[in-house]
């Protein structure tokens, strides 16, 4: 849990602020900042009416600041005029709270700084970014993906549009997306995503979706809010799996192709899935290392067509290549019936790829099992 530390000896601010948070964060009254307890998630609210009389309270507050080792500082003072909280700004501090403030003024103020610390010193889930031109394609990947590959508390984040392919294709009905997060970030943690996000029950697969289940783009998100809110988002999962679908935003798109852990390309055998992906990679304008780092997976993979996946990788830039052999009529099949393919018992050559590629030990089916019976029968036999 997070820490607020309360420079004061007044306990009834300590009280104010305690309430005000909701159990969100630990209220501790010190007297003095000791680096070793900025261990966590953390941030440091100065009480103006424990500041000496005779001294400045821009020293006072550059003191604090150098302490807090890059934790943010809040101001709680009473006198909210513009000329003294310019100088507090000045000296430092983040933001500025009203001594004798609502719980609400309080927690807006306290909640947003928490949130962008546990989003910077937190420990982060496992991103996966999925690119392609394909976007259902995308799509069912992203959401096999998450189904094989998470580990506990796992969220896919669809940002296909019109409206959300994984939706149908885990067949869920979606009322909180992206945008709804987006507002909901002052006071977003696990418990809350957990409560809120759309749930694929065999699973436990969280989902949220750009549309929010109103079929529509949804209007004022920046690309600077949905890059803070996937920041955000890592410090509630332990595994986080974000379909870029329908986001084409170069800026954004480079900002979390730098932070993924993995960054998976999906790409048909034809020039023209090629020329489109390149094109994306060149939106983006990311490094060519970052570009080499990334793993081209060849959708729907057919031997015997000419342009293979690694003619297709170099003229792409990417480092490495996984073939996806696709069951069309199965996928067809799962897709229409709301039933990942991630979710059979033997998913064919398509989910043992799917699986390597999220480096899980490859789950045996019925077809193993009919090799292993066969085997032992002719051991017998012989």
């Amino acid at each position: 849990m997070a820490t607020i530390f309360l420079l004061s000896v007044d306990r009834m601010l300590a009280q104010r602020i305690d309430g005000a948070m909701s159990g969100r964060a630990t209220v501790e009254l010190v007297q003095a900042i000791e680096r070793e307890d900025l261990a966590g998630p953390c941030l440091i609210v100065i009480d103006r009416a424990a500041i000496p009389p005779e001294r400045a309270l821009s020293a006072a507050i550059a003191t604090v600041v150098e302490s807090a080792n890059g934790r943010p500082v809040v101001l709680a003072t009473q006198e909210m005029e513009a000329e003294p909280l310019l100088r507090a700004i000045r000296a430092g501090v983040d933001d500025v709270i009203p001594r004798d403030g609502e719980g609400t003024e309080i927690a807006a103020v306290l909640a947003r700084l928490l949130n962008d610390a546990a989003a910077d010193r937190a420990s982060r889930g496992r991103l996966t970014l999925v690119l392609g031109a394909d976007r259902d394609a995308c799509a069912m990947v992203a959401t096999d993906m998450a189904i094989a590959g998470g580990g506990g508390s796992t969220l896919l984040i669809d940002c296909t549009l019109p409206t959300s392919a994984a939706a149908s294709y885990l067949d869920l009905g979606v009322d909180y997306g992206l945008a709804s997060a987006v507002g909901d970030r002052e006071r977003l943690d696990a418990s809350l995503l957990t409560s809120t996000a759309a749930r694929h029950g065999p699973s436990g697969l969280m989902l949220l979706t750009l549309d929010g289940g109103t079929g529509a783009e949804p209007v004022g998100l920046t690309p600077g809010d949905l890059a803070a809110l996937i920041r955000l988002l890592r410090t509630c999962c332990s595994d986080v799996v974000l379909n870029a679908g329908s986001l084409r935003h170069g800026g954004l798109l480079r900002e979390v192709v730098a932070e993924a852990d993995r960054v998976e390309l999906l790409c048909g055998q034809s020039i023209r899935e090629i020329e489109a992906c390149r094109r994306l990679l060149d939106r983006i304008g990311a490094e060519r290392e970052r570009v080499a780092a990334m793993r081209l997976l060849v959708w729907d993979h057919l031997p015997g067509v000419l342009l293979d996946g690694r003619r297709m990788a170099d003229a792409l830039g990417v480092g490495s290549v996984l073939a996806l052999p696709v069951d069309r009529a199965r996928m067809r099949n799962a897709l229409n019936a709301g039933r990942p393919m991630a979710m059979e018992a033997d998913g064919g050559a398509y989910m043992a790829a799917i699986r390597r590629a999220c480096g899980v030990a490859a789950k045996t089916g019925g077809i193993d099992r009919l090799r292993r019976a066969m085997l032992k029968v002719v051991e017998k036999a012989s």
